[in-house]
């Protein structure tokens, strides 16, 4: 259970897609996929909103998804208070799918119900990119059970401030994160960096995690840490650029996670930025809109936000309107 992306995008529609819509555009994503060959696919009824709150997301997982090493699961959300809303839920594995890829399933899943359509195109973009996938499974972690350390964590060892705020510039926000840093006296700011937005490949796990240390942050602006971690990013992808065999990705993969460890009193920032081209808008809105999307990072992730010198700033703005989640303890 530490390893999945739970998220919510949550819709204004004319009437609830059915279970049924769900499932046939979700074939449209496994038909071709090498990663995701298949989904579980099930749906909820609550009786508002606030009655599933961010913090319930992880108790999903481990109630819902008994076979959570199979595929991801993949949950229609409706509420008796407000017919005209719908949510998307999904939880996807860390190991093959990052944060940025699970928001872009959504948008890309309701598209596909709107229109009846694929819009998915995996078959398609596969075959423009000349990608050859049939050796791909020596790359590709096992897909077997395993009883993890905190598979029965059903709430996050934090809680979540949300607020909606103007929008703000890079600069801005990331002064704003620097004053909540040095609040805290973290050690590190771990930047979570999607490196494939400008890519038409429809799934994979495209995230770094890049550390600015704490006497960086506390001399500089929010503009000149967007330029260090920047800096950070260009190193990182001439490092991977050099791999080539199974066992340098594996190598590579193995040291990830101990070499997250090593740096104490983690401060994380996962900033999604404007998604406002994605929000449903451009074709059949009332059949389905965008209005909010929520999300945490996994537990082997953001566990560290809860102790001391630690904690996360999660944002992603929506047509203005920035959403943000700041992790505080209990």
């Amino acid at each position: 259970m530490t390893q999945f992306y739970p998220a919510l995008s949550t819709y204004s529609v004319e009437q609830p897609f059915s279970l049924g819509d769900l499932r046939e555009a979700a074939g449209h994503f496994c038909d071709e996929n090498p990663f995701f060959p298949k989904c579980h696919v099930i749906e909820r009824q609550f009786d508002s909103p606030e009655e599933f709150p961010v913090s319930s997301f992880q108790g999903i997982v481990v109630d819902e998804y008994p076979n959570y090493y199979d595929g991801f699961l993949l949950m229609s959300v409706t509420y008796k208070s407000d017919p005209h809303i719908q949510g998307i839920f999904t939880a996807f594995p860390m190991s093959l799918q990052d944060g940025f890829r699970c928001f872009r399933f959504h948008q890309t899943l309701m598209s596909t119900m709107k229109t009846g359509k694929d819009q998915f195109r995996i078959a398609e973009t596969l075959a423009e990119l000349q990608l050859q996938t049939a050796d791909l499974d020596q790359y590709l972690p096992a897909r077997k059970p395993v009883v993890e350390e905190h598979e029965a964590v059903h709430v996050m060892p934090w809680k979540l401030r949300e607020t909606v705020e103007p929008a703000l510039k890079i600069g801005s926000y990331l002064d704003m994160v620097k004053a909540e840093f040095i609040k805290r006296s973290s050690g590190y700011l771990m930047v979570m960096k999607n490196v494939s937005y400008a890519s038409s490949l429809p799934f994979g796990n495209h995230l770094m995690f890049l550390f600015v240390p704490g006497e960086v942050v506390a001399r500089s602006s929010g503009v000149q840490i967007r330029d260090h971690y920047k800096e950070l990013a260009a190193e990182a992808e001439k490092t991977l650029a050099q791999l080539e065999t199974p066992e340098d990705f594996t190598r590579a993969g193995e040291a990830v996670f101990p070499g997250i460890a090593t740096h104490l009193r983690r401060f994380g920032v996962n900033n999604y930025g404007d998604v406002s081209q994605y929000d449903g808008s451009d074709f059949c809105p009332e059949k389905g809109t965008l209005v909010k999307y929520q999300w945490h990072m996994p537990l082997l992730v953001s566990r560290s936000a809860a102790e001391e010198g630690g904690g996360m700033h999660m944002t992603i703005t929506i047509n203005g309107k920035a959403f943000n989640f700041l992790t505080q303890s209990w």
